[in-house]
C-alpha cells in the first residue's frame, strides 16, 4: 500500500506543478457560473429541486472531466514521452502503478469537483431568495458517487492508455472528449426542474461506480509490460 502512495504522491505533485490544475479551476469557476442563470429562472417552488439537480449533474460531470483532462497527463504524457519506462524498471507491479496513478489523479480531480458544489452553492445563495443547501441525497452523491465515477473513470482511461498503442490512443481521448461535450450539451434537459434527486438513484449510482472500480481492476491482469513497452511511440 506504500508503494501505491508513492505513486499517487508523484503524480499529485506533477498535476499541481502543471497548468492543468488552474484549467480544472477555471472549469470550476465556469460551471459555477453556468448554474447562475438557470437559478435566476426558476420559480420559488422549483428552485430547491433545480439547485440540487444542478449539485447533482454539474459536479458529476466535472468530476469525469478533470478525470479525462489529468489522466492525459499521467497517462499518456508519459507513454508518449517514453517516462512510464522508468516506472516499469521499478519492483513495482503494474497493478501497483495503475492504482497509484488512479488514486493521485481521483484525488485532485474530486477537489475539483467540490469546489464546484462550494461555487454552485454560493452562487445559488446569492441568486435565491431563500437558504438553499444539498438535500441529504445529494450530499451522499458528492461525498461517494463523484468520487467513485471520477476514480473508474481514471481507472478506464489509464487502463486504455497502458493497453493501445499511440495512435489508437489519440482516437480514444477525441472520442471520450465527444461524449463529454455530447453530455454537457444535454444539461438543460437532465437538469429540469420538477424532478427531485432520489435516494435509489444515488444509491444505484454508488453500486454502478463500485461494480465499475472492480471490473476495472480486474482488468489490469490483462496488462503486461513488455506490451506496454511495445506500444510506446
Amino acid at each position: 500500500m506504500n508503494k501505491i502512495f508513492i505513486v499517487a504522491e508523484k503524480e499529485m505533485n506533477g498535476i499541481i506543478r502543471t497548468r492543468n490544475m488552474l484549467v480544472g479551476i477555471f472549469f470550476a469557476l465556469w460551471f459555477s457560473v453556468m448554474t447562475a442563470p438557470v437559478i435566476k429562472t426558476v420559480e420559488g417552488s422549483l428552485v430547491f429541486d433545480q439547485f440540487n439537480n444542478l449539485l447533482f449533474y454539474f459536479v458529476l460531470m466535472l468530476g469525469i472531466f478533470m478525470a479525462y483532462l489529468f489522466s492525459g497527463n499521467v497517462f499518456f504524457n508519459e507513454k508518449r514521452e517514453g517516462i512510464i519506462e522508468t516506472l516499469l524498471c521499478t519492483p513495482l507491479s503494474l497493478r501497483q502503478i495503475w492504482a497509484g496513478k488512479v488514486l493521485g489523479v481521483t484525488i485532485p480531480a474530486y477537489l475539483i469537483a467540490l469546489l464546484a458544489a462550494a461555487l454552485i452553492t454560493l452562487i445559488a445563495n446569492i441568486f435565491s431568495a431563500s437558504i438553499l443547501l444539498p438535500s441529504p441525497a445529494i450530499l451522499l452523491h458528492i461525498v461517494l458517487v463523484v468520487p467513485g465515477f471520477t476514480a473508474a473513470a481514471v481507472g478506464l482511461l489509464g487502463f486504455g492508455h497502458l493497453l493501445l498503442g499511440m495512435r489508437e490512443n489519440q482516437i480514444l481521448n477525441i472520442s471520450i472528449f465527444v461524449v463529454i461535450f455530447f453530455a454537457l450539451s444535454l444539461a438543460n434537459n437532465v437538469i429540469g426542474g420538477g424532478y427531485a434527486v432520489s435516494w435509489a438513484m444515488v444509491g444505484g449510482m454508488l453500486i454502478v461506480a463500485v461494480l465499475l472500480l472492480a471490473l476495472i481492476s480486474y482488468l489490469t491482469r490483462y496488462l503486461s509490460k513488455e506490451r506496454i513497452a511495445t506500444t510506446i511511440a
